[in-house]
């Protein structure tokens, strides 16, 4: 597991100095050292498009592009899971789903989302423990295969639910709807 995080503490490190290089021969051809986000803002209105240098620092913001992708990966792959921040809850009416919010986020709200006709119907739900979660998972069927959802699956998505509680935006997520894994 040491040698899993170092290589992604490597990759992080790989990734941060390819950004920094990029950034730094972007800069080198604008001439004027511009901002990124001014660089950015002239190749979208279509300046210089006939020159060779700003043609060079468009292919080089997509290949940054990518490496902001991979850096963001690498960073969710070393972030820790905290479901003490997450809630589950289980609704009946209209229809049975199990959801995942974050402490504080009305679950109706979130349900909500999925299911538009909640506003018009008395909703039902109850909180669930994890253990209580775990088991339901284990009873429900994957929408692509129609098969039993494995362990291994329900502790991947434990696990990158307590990494979404890390995360400022997340309200929550629901995970079934009428027994079927979404």
């Amino acid at each position: 597991m040491e040698d899993n995080k170092d290589y992604l503490f490597s990759g992080i490190n790989h990734c941060q100095k390819k950004i920094e290089a990029i950034d730094q021969r972007i800069r080198a051809l604008s001439i004027f050292n511009y901002s990124m986000d001014l660089i950015e803002r002239i190749l979208e209105r279509g300046e210089f498009q006939d020159d060779p240098a700003w043609q060079e620092i468009a292919r080089l913001l997509e290949v940054r592009k990518s490496y902001e992708l991979k850096l963001e990966e690498l960073n969710w792959q070393v972030k820790p899971s905290d479901l003490s921040q997450i809630e589950f809850y289980s609704f009946s009416v209209p229809k049975s789903a199990l959801i995942a919010v974050k402490t504080g986020v009305k679950p109706v709200t979130v349900y909500a989302n999925c299911v538009a006709e909640v506003y018009n119907q008395q909703v039902r739900f109850i909180l669930l423990t994890v253990g209580e979660v775990q088991k339901i998972l284990r009873q429900s069927i994957f929408e692509e295969t129609k098969l039993g959802v494995t362990e291994e699956i329900i502790q991947k998505e434990l696990l990158e639910l307590g990494r979404y509680a890390n995360e400022p935006f997340y309200q929550g997520s629901v995970l079934l709807i009428e027994n079927i894994f979404v």
